[in-house]
């Protein structure tokens, strides 16, 4: 009882260091941050060789797997920068074993955990006042937190592990490699540390009670077992992060599947190297050896793949946020051909335009629908993000002065409907009006006018100027009459002034949501007009 509180202890700490790490590093996030982390990250190459330096200095790729996690989860590094990353700390971590067999020192990474937390906690309180600087003592301390998770699993399984001595491995016989295999794996499951498994697999081979061939299946499975690390670290995280996570589960399934496999080939190999190398090696420099190379085939088998990879990875754990913000009309290759571009902004604004148009709707006609969490609104300010970037890289090269003309009008109808957006979910925090506040027909006719302006259709240009001033104002209307009987109920004191307030300012979020709805809509009328004539007539079929 007491060792399953112990671990259920040890998991809690671990998760909640996660979860410090990833909200202190945003609050430090900042560009000078991100910077160092793509440069040390830019390319693949490089990004490997980091991920294998972070994890020999350390000697845990559980720490550079989860820290890696909360730069993805904190929007600091992208998944394919991630994804190198993670290749590289499978091979640092491999350091473990070469200190064990050669030097015979082992790292106790919870060592770390109280000088972390206590660093960490102490540079949040001293700089409270400093939001950077608070958030990197927070994900300091984080570190430490996950660190002493990681400790108190050590200690909560390592009495058990040793009571698998009394196995006699000669009793398996074919089944043995795979039955090592799995202890493998439950040993660096159980102790959060690849690290740690392979260590004590080294010490047990050492002393003769694993043989080298069941050791190194022990070795395969400790690798395989080390990803429950990613699967902890992503079980709260973005999709982003859980899709880096994804990918060290992969690579290590994959690159163990393969390791056992080749198996009676990589461990006469490893055998040959070292006795080349070291007048004395015995077998646990040999495993040493498996360790590092098997990591060093799997990076090499999935290097040509790692694209597909990442590609195959952007589709998974998408969010209904991700999907309404990555562009469905709008490729790099458009860039190529401006009057093609134009028509592929025109198509994605529009469909900016409608999903947010739509739900805000929704909210309007249907108040709480959706909930309180501002669904959507996420994923429809990303979109003009990526319409802004796409606008940036068209604008490199010489364009039509007809796309000159348009731009301007597109960018303004993106900060149009974001306002929308934005303005639709503050609606959500609104106070409810008291009776004195509320006139139903006049609110209902304000509420009615609004929801009006974000039904308007850009696909009529030339009956839009009328239809815009007819609802601007009845809007208008609605809204100034709501004002007038506010006024009156304070000064006949049926009203208080705060209640008064309260309410006006719902109103003024309503007429503002109508002036943007309009606006953007009155920005690329014109525009979806003239590029849809061009498309009946067959003018753009060049």
């Amino acid at each position: 009882m007491l060792l399953t509180l112990e671990l259920l202890g040890g998991i809690g700490l671990f998760l909640l260091g996660m979860n410090l790490l990833t909200d202190g590093l945003k609050l430090a996030a900042g560009d000078g941050l991100r910077a160092i982390l793509r440069r040390w990250t830019g390319t693949p190459v490089r990004g490997l060789f980091a991920g294998a330096f972070l994890t020999g200095i350390v000697q845990s790729s559980s720490a550079t797997t989860v820290a890696t996690i909360g730069f993805v989860n904190a929007g600091l590094l992208t998944l394919s920068h991630a994804v190198w990353v993670i290749f590289g700390a499978n091979v640092g971590t491999t350091m473990t074993g070469w200190l064990v067999s050669l030097i015979g020192l082992r790292i106790d990474v919870s060592a770390m955990a109280l000088p972390f937390i206590g660093i960490g906690m102490l540079g949040r309180l001293v700089s409270a006042s400093r939001p950077r600087a608070s958030g990197i003592g927070q994900a300091v301390a984080g570190f430490g937190l996950f660190f002493l998770g990681i400790g108190i699993l050590k200690d909560g399984f390592g009495e058990l592990i040793p009571q698998l001595s009394f196995l006699d491995p000669s009793d398996l016989g074919f089944f043995g490699p795979f039955v090592f295999l799995m202890l493998g794996a439950g040993m660096s499951f159980l102790t959060q540390s690849s690290s740690a498994a392979v260590a004590i697999l080294l010490t047990a081979t050492a002393g003769g009670a694993i043989p080298i061939e069941l050791a190194a299946a022990s070795i395969i499975g400790a690798d395989v077992g080390t990803t429950s690390t990613a699967a902890y670290a992503s079980l709260s995280a973005t999709p982003a992060a859980k899709r880096a996570a994804a990918a060290q589960i992969l690579f290590n399934i994959a690159t163990g599947v393969l390791a056992f496999i080749l198996l009676p080939v990589l461990l006469p190999a490893a055998k040959a190297i070292t006795g080349a190398i070291f007048e004395d090696a015995g077998d646990t420099v040999a495993l040493a050896a498996f360790h590092t190379l098997f990591n060093l085939i799997g990076v090499a088998v999935w290097f040509p793949f790692a694209g597909l990879l990442i590609r195959r990875l952007q589709t998974m754990f998408v969010s209904p946020d991700e999907a309404i913000g990555r562009p469905q009309f709008l490729d790099p290759t458009l860039a190529e051909v401006p009057a093609v571009a134009l028509r592929g902004l025109l198509l994605e604004v529009d469909r900016m335009m409608r999903v947010a148009f739509e739900r805000a709707t929704a909210r309007l006609e249907t108040p709480g629908a959706g909930g309180r969490d501002g669904t959507h609104e996420a994923g429809v300010l990303a979109l003009g993000q990526a319409i802004r970037d796409f606008i940036s890289q068209l604008s490199r090269a010489a364009l039509p002065s007809e796309t000159v003309e348009a731009l301007p009008d597109i960018i303004r109808c993106v900060q149009h409907i974001e306002e929308v957006a934005t303005e639709s979910r503050a609606l959500l925090a609104e106070i409810r009006l008291p009776d004195a506040a509320s006139d139903d027909a006049r609110w209902s006719r304000l509420q009615a006018g609004v929801v009006a302006t974000l039904q308007t259709s850009t696909e009529t240009p030339d009956a839009f100027k009328s239809e815009f001033d007819m609802e601007m104002n009845e809007v208008e209307d609605a809204y100034q009459a709501i004002k007038k009987d506010l006024l009156e109920a304070v000064a006949s004191g049926r009203l208080a002034v705060s209640d008064a307030e309260a309410a006006l300012v719902k109103a003024q979020r309503l007429r503002r949501v109508a002036e943007a709805a309009l606006k953007a809509e009155r920005r690329v009328a014109p525009w979806m007009g003239l590029t849809a004539a061009r498309v009946a007539s067959g003018a753009d079929a060049a």
